[in-house]
């Protein structure tokens, strides 16, 4: 075969394989919308846009006393008992949750019902404006189609993105306003005209009332501004301060509520603060960038925080080996190296839990880190400093501040891979850029290497298949958090002829969740510190206890007249989660 003719087979298979990856993607957004996990912050969505606060639910809960599943999604049902001002009344008890998102909930499950398949399907179909944004956006940073191409297959197949489709979040809507205002901000630039920085300015209002984050983007633009337009044309940084104003005022509504409610919102954030870990922060920002283009089974037995330690020590050992590979040759740097890498792995493996799983993860893994470094490097090497240094204002925009704020304040609120939206973008640009430059190279003699990107373009697009496949009757961990113990609570608790599953106050959106993978006939009982559990012994034949506080658990092992046993111990993945464990109390013969 020619190599004109090599070419035209190449460019029919990238549109076929586009059209195929591109209707894919689609199918694993709308897939098993019923299946997965409805878990607590869903729960709460479903809750507070039907006029309710999650105080209010809680303390109702306490005064029916024993409930049935029907009670608890009275709560979750948008009606006419609860009008449109006491959904709004509901949001502005949760100021740090930007409001556009819930409204638009609302009015969709108005139209459509309260299922949870109604519910999520609103995300669903925000999820695919991603795919013409993110088209759009590589246009006008690169104007090479095969880079908007990629990116398109990419982000189709990524197991993170096509997960949050199908959960009921604004966070499908913030990825679409995030490549909004990226793309009018390049646009604004390049036009500088009043009509453009309009449409900036109304992308960033979107935006703002989607997330509160996405005024650290608008920040982290302005810099941008400043680091490549300071000299050039104070008139384009002139525009963007009276556009980003412009925002900020149509904002101001919002921002009141805040200032209003800010006692609130340092409550409903108390979780960001404390438990500060520096190990988990690591892991999480590199769990992050794998998680763009693979969900990688972890064993049960293993730890992703001490496989990112593995992982970051592998790759400082090839960046070693790298820089020493010209003195291989000399006996004692061969020894040093090699008596180096097998203390290593005789360290690593008293350190960690080694299975083939967690061998094979780690590897592709590795894989995945490697190309993710390299490409940010080509793009650097091989691109203006404006393009470049755009993605890096965009991949910072989140981290950075998130992690200063956790390092004042010893918080983990960089531990939330959903928080990290900004940064795996622009790690998806960098990568398609690449790999697109990689298989446009026209020498002749570069043939045998374009085979290999090629290879690698369909690995990673397979691995990304491979885990939306694996997906469709799992809930990934990192987006369920403890509500991915639910499917095997209910299993146990399923069991029971006559169940009573009974929390304290902090767990009343828990038992809410669980609810949903329940069998009817199971009850519910939200239960006040001095309550007795044995008065309900005649009533059912098992009487569970879910997430139980220390003090709970202190008092009801005191007690001789019953047994407190584990039941179910929830798998945790960090030392600083709560888990969802289950207990059962019986009668002490």
């Amino acid at each position: 075969m020619s190599y004109k003719k090599y070419l035209q087979a190449f460019d029919l298979t990238s549109v076929i394989l586009l059209i195929t990856v591109l209707l894919l993607g689609i199918f694993f957004r709308f897939a098993n919308l019923d299946y997965k996990v409805f878990w607590v912050d869903e729960v709460s969505t479903a809750v507070r846009v039907s006029g309710y606060t999650i105080p209010e639910v809680t303390d109702d809960l306490i005064q029916q006393g024993i409930v049935d599943r029907r009670i608890l999604s009275s709560y979750q049902t948008v009606n006419s008992a609860k009008s449109w001002q006491d959904s709004f009344n509901a949001l502005i008890q949760s100021p740090e949750h930007a409001p556009l998102y819930f409204v638009l909930t609302r009015l969709w499950m108005q139209w459509w019902g309260n299922s949870i398949v109604a519910i999520r399907s609103l995300s669903a179909w925000l999820s695919l404006l991603v795919f013409p944004c993110l088209y759009w956006l590589c246009k006008e940073l690169f104007d090479q189609p095969l880079v908007s191409q990629l990116a398109i297959m990419f982000m189709s197949v990524s197991p993170f993105y096509a997960a949050y489709a199908q959960e009921a979040r604004p966070y499908s809507l913030w990825t679409v306003t995030i490549l909004l205002i990226s793309v009018s901000f390049l646009r604004a630039i390049r036009l500088n005209n009043k009509l453009s920085w309009l449409f900036y300015s109304f992308c960033l209002t979107i935006s703002f009332y989607t997330s509160l984050f996405s005024i650290y983007i608008a920040f982290f633009q302005g810099i941008y501004l400043l680091l490549v337009h300071r000299q050039r044309k104070l008139k384009i940084i002139k525009s963007y301060v009276i556009s980003s104003i412009i925002a900020l005022l149509f904002f101001s509504p919002w921002i009141l509520v805040i200032f209003n409610n800010f006692n609130l919102l340092k409550k409903n954030t108390s979780w960001m603060r404390g438990n500060f870990n520096l190990a988990d922060i690591i892991a999480v920002f590199i769990g992050t960038n794998l998680l763009v283009f693979g969900d990688l089974p972890i064993s049960q037995n293993s730890n992703p925080v001490q496989t990112a330690v593995v992982l970051i020590i592998v790759v400082l050992g090839l960046l070693a080996s790298l820089k020493l590979h010209r003195r291989w040759k000399q006996r004692l740097v061969k020894l040093a190296l090699l008596l180096t890498a097998s203390s290593s792995i005789l360290l690593l493996s008293q350190y960690i839990y080694l299975d083939w799983i967690t061998i094979i993860g780690a590897l592709v893994a590795l894989c995945i880190l490697s190309l993710s470094v390299y490409s940010l490097y080509y793009l650097i090497a091989h691109t203006n400093r404006d393009r470049w240094l755009f993605i890096l204002s965009l991949m910072l925009s989140l981290p950075v501040p998130l992690v200063l704020t956790d390092i004042i304040n010893q918080g983990q609120s960089s531990t939330a891979p959903r928080y990290l939206i900004p940064l795996q973008l622009g790690i998806l640009i960098a990568v398609t850029y690449t790999l697109a430059n990689k298989l446009a190279t026209i020498d002749v003699k570069s043939v045998n290497q374009q085979k290999f990107w090629r290879l690698i373009v369909i690995a990673f697009i397979s691995l990304g298949i491979y885990s939306c496949i694996r997906n469709l009757s799992l809930s990934p961990f990192y987006q369920k958090g403890r509500n991915i113990n639910n499917p095997a609570i209910a299993k146990i608790i399923n069991q029971s002829n006559s169940a009573l599953v009974t929390t304290e106050y902090n767990g009343a959106m828990d038992a809410v969740s669980l609810a949903y993978s329940l069998i009817e006939k199971v009850k519910y009982k939200i239960i006040t510190p001095e309550e007795k559990l044995n008065q309900y012994f005649n009533q059912f034949d098992d009487i569970y206890v879910l997430k139980p506080s220390l003090e709970l658990k202190e008092k009801l092992e005191n007690n001789q007249t019953i047994n407190f046993n584990q039941v179910y111990k929830s798998h945790v993945f960090s030392a600083d989660e709560f888990p969802l464990d289950l207990y059962i109390v019986e009668l002490a013969t």
